[in-house]
């Protein structure tokens, strides 16, 4: 994967500040709303100014700059703004409505896990566990990337994504991310890798 070229032009804070912003930005929209006072609609969104003094809490020299900033630099496409509001596109812990229409998926998609999870897995299918959807990703690469997360080795599985979708899964395209409700196990399969 190419690396981003980051510009930091009208941004307050400094380059190493960036990444942590980010991840407190997650922590915030994904998980602690509520902690912090803050009011989500069905969709996720909250009002920026006061998701800024939020912010301010641990970078108190942040501005509306910074945030744009992150949203529109990061690989990930995490974030949202729409007007004077902001989400997290997904990830959440907590229940929110998909604003957007399933579409339709490539053959193939994957999702990279601890080896130890292959049996449960293969009988239950993959689930959200402690999120409200399940995360794939697009290729082979980005899953073996989400699964080294948990394990120096991980097992990445082969979703039939066409053809759960034929059969009436709803996948929801997220960036470099594709969420779905559940994979039952007659969709999934183990992906060799080279």
């Amino acid at each position: 994967m190419p690396r981003v070229k980051f510009v930091y032009k009208f941004v307050m804070l400094n380059r190493k500040q960036i990444k942590p912003l980010s991840k407190f930005m997650s922590l915030v929209l994904r998980h602690l709303c509520s902690d912090f006072g803050l009011k989500m609609d069905k969709y996720g969104f909250v009002s920026i100014n006061p998701f800024i003094e939020v912010l301010k809490t641990k970078f108190p020299k942040i501005e509306r700059g910074d945030i744009e900033f992150v949203v529109t630099n990061c690989p990930k496409k995490r974030f949202e703004i729409k007007e004077d509001k902001i989400r997290a596109r997904y990830g959440h812990s907590f229940k929110i409505e998909i604003d957007q229409k399933p579409f339709e998926p490539p053959e193939y998609l994957y999702h990279g896990t601890i080896p130890a999870s292959i049996n449960k897995i293969f009988n239950d299918g993959l689930l959200p566990m402690r999120r409200q959807y399940v995360h794939l990703s697009k290729t082979v690469d980005e899953a073996v990337k989400v699964g080294k997360r948990k394990a120096q080795n991980p097992t990445i599985f082969r979703v039939k994504a066409r053809e759960a979708f034929q059969k009436g899964v709803d996948f929801y395209d997220m960036g470099e991310i594709v969420l779905t409700k559940s994979v039952q196990p007659e969709f999934l399969e183990i992906c060799p890798l080279e």
